[in-house]
């Protein structure tokens, strides 16, 4: 009993043994995976993500009226009092907004005062020319009898004496020019009442135009659809969607597009720090939100060359323009979507994990793990995604790296 008991025993220690050498071998291989991964080659597919906004690539602009933009009504901007919903299907002359009228009645309402002032003086300009060009009427009449008075004189002096007949004949040289004076002033004074009555002529049919101007503005107020299609309305100056209440300007005066889907964009942005990877042309992904079984791909065809605010980023954004290469019924615009820009396409490349990677100065570092040391490996990189990176150079298949930084007295020299 008691030797049977004793092996049992050394039975039961043997298989403790055992386990605890399994577990430290377990333990080992755990650290060493963990701890350590292995170069070797594949594939990365490299991509930018950003949000989007579905659009028509061709448009008919929906805009304030010619009439309305004219810089001589003086009237800068417009209140929206009525507006359409977006993304509401229309036909061609169905309403899409209504405009405040307040600002072009004053101003026609002034045009109006202006006008009747401007009539009034023509009329009283015109009773003037003509009292004054008859008074300047009478005048050369007077003269001329005046004139033919010396005339009369002048006859009679031959019976005279030379004195009286040189007399006679100076009053009549006198008389001839007072009459020549006389008719000078009728034709100025004719010349300047005609220029003073054509002023406010000018100035009265310059008003009525004017008034005409406001009329038809008045008309234009009421925007309707120039086509059929879905409203996407528009934004204002600062990147907010127009609503009622909204301003919209003669120097911007869209209210809204009338997009053409049979071509369809994705406008999405781009920060500054990613810009520069992204190329015309390169390959998109694109996830429309409302429908998200659907996969579609298209190309970056415009990148903006200048960056802008948004307030829903912390830094300048670019904006970029991608075409689907090929359009869906279901599209429609003003969907919002995901997209990815991919810009990069690598394949049988050497790989290494992202968090195996470490910056120290200038250069990219990775800790190389060969024969139990530990040694600092500058790397040049190349393309990355979300969790792997291409190393150009510096690392061969089949090296062994930490997946950690290690400390100082861990590298060797």
């Amino acid at each position: 009993m008691k030797q049977n008991k004793r092996l049992q025993i050394i039975g039961g220690l043997a298989a403790l043994s055992v386990l605890v050498l399994v577990g430290l071998v377990v333990v080992f291989n755990s650290t060493e995976t963990s701890d350590t991964c292995t170069i070797s080659r594949g594939n990365l597919v490299a991509s930018i993500s950003g949000r989007g906004e579905v659009h028509g690539e061709k448009s008919i602009p929906i805009e304030l009226a010619d009439v309305l933009q004219d810089y001589q009504l003086r009237v800068w901007r417009y209140k929206i009092t009525e507006l359409i919903a977006a993304g509401k299907q229309v036909k061609k002359g169905d309403f899409i907004a209504q405009l405040d009228p307040s600002e072009l009645m004053n101003n026609m309402r002034e045009r109006k005062t202006e006008k009747e002032k401007t009539d009034s003086d023509l009329i009283n300009a015109v009773i003037d020319s003509t009292v004054t060009l008859t008074a300047k009427r009478e005048d050369i009449y007077n003269a001329f009898l005046e004139l033919q008075y010396k005339q009369i004189d002048l006859d009679m002096s031959k019976f005279e004496s030379g004195a009286e007949q040189r007399k006679a004949k100076m009053a009549y040289q006198k008389a001839q020019i007072l009459l020549d004076k006389a008719k000078r002033d009728y034709q100025l004074e004719e010349n300047r009442q005609k220029v003073r009555i054509s002023r406010y002529e000018s100035n009265s049919n310059r008003l009525n135009d004017d008034i005409g101007k406001f009329q038809k503005a008045m008309a234009a107020l009421r925007i309707n659809s120039p086509g059929d299609g879905i409203v996407m309305i528009g934004e204002d100056f600062t990147g907010k969607k127009l609503t009622k209440d909204s301003q919209v300007y003669s120097w911007r005066p869209q209210l809204a597009t009338l997009p053409d889907m049979s071509s369809a964009i994705v406008e999405t942005y781009i920060k500054e720090i990613e810009i520069t990877k992204i190329n015309l042309g390169d390959s998109a992904r694109i996830v429309v939100d409302a429908l998200p079984n659907k996969v579609f791909t298209g190309k970056v065809i415009k990148i903006a060359n200048m960056g802008e605010e948004k307030s829903s980023f912390d830094m300048k954004v670019f904006l970029v323009l991608i075409r689907f290469d090929r359009v869906d019924n279901d599209l429609k615009p003003g969907m919002a979507c995901n997209n990815d820009i991919i810009f990069a396409n690598c394949n049988n490349q050497l790989l290494a994990p992202l968090k195996s990677v470490f910056s120290k100065g200038t250069e990219r570092v990775v800790y190389l793990k060969r024969s139990g040391k530990i040694m600092e490996q500058p790397v040049v990189l190349g393309a990355e995604d979300e969790e792997n990176v291409v190393i150009l150079n510096g690392l061969n298949e089949g090296d062994k790296i930490l997946l950690r930084q290690p400390e100082t007295g861990e590298i060797s020299s």
